[in-house]
């Protein structure tokens, strides 16, 4: 339980860290590295989402044909 916690807690230290590095470019107008790193956590988060949807859609699936057989 501890061990999922942290994992959640590091999703949102990951986007505050990427705020922070935004606001540090902004002074200086320099946005380009901060739109890859943006990309790469966007990239890396929708994933993680997408394969814990899907595991969830299979388990409802495997749950719902137990229910019917």
């Amino acid at each position: 339980a501890r061990w999922r916690q942290l994992h959640r807690l590091v999703h949102a230290i990951v986007l505050l860290g990427l705020l922070h590095f935004f606001w540090m470019r902004s002074a200086k107008n320099n946005f380009a590295e901060v739109a890859v790193y943006a990309a790469i956590v966007a990239l890396l988060l929708g994933w993680r989402a997408w394969t814990a949807w899907a595991a969830r859609s299979a388990g409802s699936a495997k749950a719902r044909q137990r229910v019917t057989s």
